[in-house]
């Protein structure tokens, strides 16, 4: 059975790119294209795929999709020869190294455009939709400009927020990882006095610190919020770490909920919900959506197990 690349990319919402059927990772962003997929003689399905965004688990899981979706043959899976592992193995350390050139071009992008962005004018739509001041963001033209950093606070990567709440991240720019801080340290680089807040995106955490005070650090997404989480306590050892939860309770699995309580264990934090987990309310709300006050008195109910 022949591997059609075109028609894999244009199944699963992706594009071709140098002989590469380019797909979204399952379980990330539809923008993101984080697995490659190859046509190979040498490969027992037909095609070699490399998760750039993942792990072998979710190559093999990308497979049993394409397999599902009739683009690989039902039976077509055998053993691989050592000539195949290792054919294999070079094409994805080839692809992996391709990925971390575009990431460092597009980390060099990102310096370039906050290096030129100006000042973030507090009249603008979001901020004033979400009664956000702008602190630690900038703006380029209309657009909103946050500043997305590793551990070692260097910058990978720019989120855009438009004026009507759109956000776009970098072309080929890391995400993994990465997060917004505010009021993390304080001017001589000791930590900030009180608890780390962390979550998911840069409003509900701007709302946090707002409120608060507190040091704060967005995740910028559901998934990666227990990476970034573990990489805070790795900087904060002894830091009170409270994870403010996204309530997703109008999907059919909580998924903010599930992600901000895996990651309060991973670190022995607490988490904190913007409003009871007994509220019969069946709309998605996070700690931007709510009012400032009531913001300080969920994070402190949090810190006191209340």
């Amino acid at each position: 059975m022949t591997v059609n690349i075109e028609a894999i990319a244009r199944h699963y919402g992706g594009k071709v790119c140098k002989g590469n059927a380019l797909i979204p990772t399952p379980g990330h962003s539809a923008r993101d294209r984080g697995t490659a997929i190859k046509a190979s003689a040498h490969a027992p399905d037909g095609c070699l795929v490399a998760c750039y965004n993942g792990t072998q688990a979710d190559a093999l899981a990308v497979k049993e999709m394409l397999r599902a979706d009739g683009f690989l043959a039902a039976d077509s899976g055998r053993e691989l020869t050592a000539t195949e592992r290792r054919s294999i193995r070079q094409a994805e350390l080839a692809r992996k190294r391709e990925r971390l050139e575009a990431e460092e071009a597009a980390a060099r992008c990102a310096a370039d455009l906050w290096a030129n962005a100006s000042r973030a004018d507090p009249a603008h739509p979001y901020l004033v939709a979400k009664v956000l001041e702008p602190f630690g963001i900038r703006q380029e033209g209309r657009d909103l400009l946050v500043p997305m950093v590793d551990p070692g606070f260097r910058l990978w990567n720019v989120q855009r927020i438009r004026p009507d709440g759109f956000k776009l991240f970098g072309k080929d720019a890391r995400t993994a990882g990465l997060f917004w801080p505010h009021g993390v340290h304080i001017q001589d680089g000791r930590p900030s006095a009180g608890p780390l807040v962390i979550g998911e995106g840069f409003a509900t955490m701007a709302a946090v610190h707002s409120a608060t005070g507190f040091g704060v650090a967005a995740a910028m997404s559901a998934r990666n919020l227990e990476t970034v989480a573990r990489a805070m306590r790795k900087l904060f050892p002894t830091r009170e770490l409270v994870i403010a939860a996204d309530d997703d309770r109008h999907l059919t699995e909580n998924i903010g909920l599930g992600v901000a309580r895996k990651a309060a264990q991973a670190v022995g934090g607490v988490v904190a919900t913007p409003r009871p987990e007994t509220c019969s309310a069946d709309s998605s709300v996070d700690f931007a959506d709510i009012p400032r006050g009531d913001v300080a008195g969920r994070i402190e109910a949090a810190r006191l197990g209340e």
